[in-house]
């Protein structure tokens, strides 16, 4: 096995990386040295299971999101990749004091800093002269000095053993059986896909799925055909890249699909693209720009390539809505003149509709934002016939988040993240511990669903992280039940008039340890001759 590392290890950390990639370690010992004070002490700012300190990233999941030599190089190399929302940052105030810290929460008035300690420091904006990221992690480098290479294949070993039972480290091989309830069962119906991201299901049966990396692939009659659908260039960084899908409710006749990209020239930036079928390609020649968003540079970002949303649905009303994630940035979700951290409503031929709520009050382009306040949407969901919209917003400290959708919403990130009694802002209507919400689907409602008459109408939403979908019933929020667990980091579902599909990613962010090839689309179908009760 052959992985390239950055060039801040030195030859102790080369040889504990080295040592670590050959030997699998102990994990009840790494786990004794990730709490001894003297050998690691991390324990004192990580918490894992409820245990443990809150000024880095709580870890309790750790080894479902980076494999195995991600973790080594985090743990040796902690400024070459520093993780969203823990970046340090330096304020120097009038006064010629400087400050710095992770950032906890931050208001139009102040900012409230945290260091490696703990210690709490809120200082007056007004009173900030500078304010930068420092390009360093609060994590002490070093580590190495104080353990062996055995106990440090431990810690790694230990760090890998973090993630949900069965649950296979990214890019690894599916877990095992998916548990679901008796009279259920899933299949595999392709494998192969590449950081894949979204998908739309067509009336004829194909499977439209995006792969981060730009390519828009057909699944039809059970088989990922050779030639995508249409291969764009973007920047496929982190989490940007081809981010969402849909297709036109008269898609039989015309032929339309709609894409969200983060495409990279002129600059890097969300597009909202139409084409036109032609048999199972695009018609050549046939883009459509129906949407550009903003140069990302000029927004900021603890990780600019992270938060980018993407996901885009017709409406009731037959416009388009499409998700944008803040970037990272956080204060741009309360702006209205930028798309970061909001929902989108565009008519469909890429005009904006003159009763959007901010038409009036925002400018140009900017008048398509629809809702804002969200951190980042990665999927929503529109409820057949009905037409409520269930956004699932990914949390930052604590709370993942189902926001239902309505026009002028703020949902108050980043000064708010949960519930939330500030009349400013509308509260999410289910709210569970901070993992990785994904994708979402209502169950068709009337009696010719696939499902029994139990899971008829409610909101189908999953978590990558943890692997597993929950049913939620949308006229009483409260009341969410388990359907399925046991899944390799899910990011997308749809209902079919035979049952359901998932979009299993498998593999983690773009970045140098990226695996491609290693993603799914599973079918999820009841069986009536089963005991299950209809």
């Amino acid at each position: 096995m052959s992985v390239a590392f950055g060039g801040g290890l030195d030859d102790v950390d080369g040889e504990h990386a080295k040592f670590a990639l050959r030997v699998p370690g102990d994990a009840a010992r790494g786990r004794a040295i990730f709490a001894d004070e003297v050998k690691s002490g991390c324990l004192r700012c990580h918490r894992v299971r409820g245990q443990g300190g809150e000024v880095g990233p709580d870890l309790s999941d750790v080894g479902a999101k980076f494999a195995r030599e991600h973790l080594i190089e985090s743990v040796l190399d902690p400024s070459r990749q520093i993780v969203e929302g823990y970046r340090q940052t330096v304020v120097a105030m009038e006064d010629g004091r400087v400050f710095s810290g992770i950032v906890k929460s931050e208001s139009d008035q102040a900012v409230t800093l945290v260091d490696l300690e703990a210690r709490r420091q809120v200082v007056r904006k007004s009173e900030i002269r500078d304010r930068k990221f420092s390009e360093a992690s609060l994590m002490p480098a070093g580590l190495a000095v104080k353990i062996s290479p055995a106990e440090f294949a431990d810690l790694i070993a230990y760090l890998q053993s973090l993630r949900p039972a069965g649950q296979a480290a990214p890019g690894g091989a599916a877990p095992g059986p998916i548990s679901l309830p008796s009279g259920f069962s899933a299949s595999l119906v392709v494998g192969g896909l590449s950081g894949a991201t979204a998908m739309a299901v067509a009336s004829d049966g194909r499977v439209f799925v995006c792969e981060q990396t730009g390519a828009l692939r057909v699944i039809k009659d059970g088989r990922l055909l050779p030639e995508p659908f249409v291969t764009l260039r973007v920047d496929h960084w982190w989490e940007r890249g081809l981010i969402g899908v849909a297709l036109d409710p008269k898609f039989a006749a015309n032929g339309f699909v709609y894409v969200v990209h983060v495409a990279a020239e002129p600059y890097t930036h969300h597009r909202v693209s139409r084409f036109t079928a032609n048999g199972d390609v695009a018609a050549p020649g046939g883009e459509v720009v129906l949407l550009k968003g903003d140069d990302q540079k000029t927004l900021g970002g603890s990780v600019p390539g992270g938060h980018q949303g993407g996901a885009i649905h017709f409406g009731r009303d037959g416009k388009l809505y499409i998700a944008v994630g803040d970037q990272t940035a956080g204060l741009p979700s309360q702006r209205l003149d930028t798309f970061q951290g909001k929902l989108l409503r565009i008519n469909s031929d890429g005009s904006v509709p003159g009763d959007n709520p901010f038409f009036k009050s925002a400018r140009g382009k900017y008048r398509a934002i629809w809702a804002l306040g969200l951190r980042n949407p990665f999927t929503f969901a529109v409820q057949p016939g009905g037409g409520r919209i269930f956004i699932n917003d990914v949390g930052q400290d604590r709370w993942e988040e189902v926001d239902e959708g309505f026009a002028g919403a703020n949902y108050g990130w980043p000064e708010t993240e949960g519930m939330t009694n500030d009349p400013r802002f509308r509260a999410p209507i289910h709210t569970y511990p901070v993992a990785s919400v994904a994708g979402g689907a209502f169950c068709p409602a009337d009696a010719a669903a696939a499902f029994p008459s139990p899971f008829r109408g409610k909101y189908f939403f999953m978590d990558f992280v943890k692997g597993w979908i929950d049913v939620m019933d949308p006229d009483r929020p409260s009341d969410v039940s388990r359907f399925a667990s046991g899944l390799t980091r899910p990011v997308d579902l749809a209902f079919t008039p035979d049952g359901l599909y998932v979009l299993v990613r498998d593999a983690w962010v773009v970045d140098d340890k990226y695996r491609p090839g290693t993603g799914s689309l599973v079918k999820i179908r009841y069986a009536p001759e089963s005991k299950a009760t209809r």
